[in-house]
């Protein structure tokens, strides 16, 4: 290992049980047992979900489809506080569109156009599993059984715990919205626009015991222009988004791996935004939609 690589490991503090943390062990240059964890999100994912099983459909052992609920809030919290953020304009349309996109999912002339990320799974053959725990027992004997190595989480809305994480031999990537270790946490498009950020991005990571903290494996920018909007961000985040996930599964897989640090020390987070945010938003020339 070479490189930022390199300083990561030897800077690593080994366990009593002398756990090998996923990025300290080679490339094994072969195809590995995969899963994937996705949001529920019909918007953007199931494109970006489309572009990785292309590739990877053969040694995919499954999908879980996480909640879209923010942070600790249920499914109704969090679109009462989008409500709420966004106002009913920009509600009402996000719903209906939501809405349309859950219901052709389910009409047969509809679903083969892979509207939702489990019609884009059911496309390529990929088991659809919609456990609600990824971290019970249950769900990680399923992954033993099918031989999972390595897990994609595209935008995960769980915290993958210990036994998670230490059963997964080539370990967890996440893949997130924004130029790491500034903007963890939630929304990270929002945020660049209402900080009036001039360049916006995606990292794809290993995840540690930390939240959006682990080493990284690949970043992707693109630029932020005043006439944006935050529906046109979060397009050009997710497709950024495909394209470095691949990347990093070809880099775990086969290698190199050069890895870029991810400092708490250098972190900013954020949680969700309140209208004020909105508001100053649009204060630098963006528009929701």
């Amino acid at each position: 290992m070479i490189g930022q690589e390199a300083a990561l490991v030897a800077n690593a503090s080994p366990s009593a049980d002398s756990y090998i943390q996923p990025w300290e062990r080679p490339p094994p240059g072969r195809e590995l047992q995969k899963y994937v964890f996705i949001q529920d999100d019909p918007f953007f994912l199931p494109k970006v979900l489309d572009k990785y099983l292309r590739e990877h459909a053969g040694s995919t052992a499954g999908v879980n489809v996480q909640s879209v609920s923010q942070g600790k809030r249920t499914v109704v919290q969090t679109a009462l506080d989008l409500y709420r953020l966004y106002g009913f304009r920009y509600f009402q349309w996000k719903l209906r569109h939501y809405v349309w996109r859950k219901f052709a999912s389910r009409m047969p002339m509809l679903s083969k156009s892979a509207v939702t990320v489990a019609s884009v799974a059911r496309k390529y053959g990929v088991p659809v599993h919609d456990a609600t725990d990824v971290n019970s027992e249950a769900f990680r004997t399923m992954l033993r059984e099918n031989g999972v190595e390595f897990i994609v989480s595209i935008s995960g809305t769980q915290l993958y715990r210990k036994a998670l994480r230490e059963q997964t031999e080539y370990g967890i990537v996440n893949c997130h919205g924004a130029l790491l270790p500034r903007y963890r946490g939630l929304m990270p498009s929002f945020w660049t626009l209402a900080n009036g950020e001039k360049r916006g991005g995606v990292s794809v990571h290993y995840v540690d015991h930390k939240l959006d903290n682990g080493p990284i494996i690949i970043q992707k920018s693109y630029t932020i222009h005043a006439h944006d909007t935050l529906e046109a961000v979060m397009a050009r985040s997710k497709d950024l988004a495909a394209e470095a996930i691949l990347e990093a599964v070809h880099a775990v897989e086969y290698g190199p791996r050069q890895l870029i640090a991810n400092p708490e020390s250098e972190m900013t987070h954020f949680s969700m935004p309140t209208r004020d945010d909105v508001r100053r938003l649009r204060s630098h020339g963006h528009r929701l939609y």
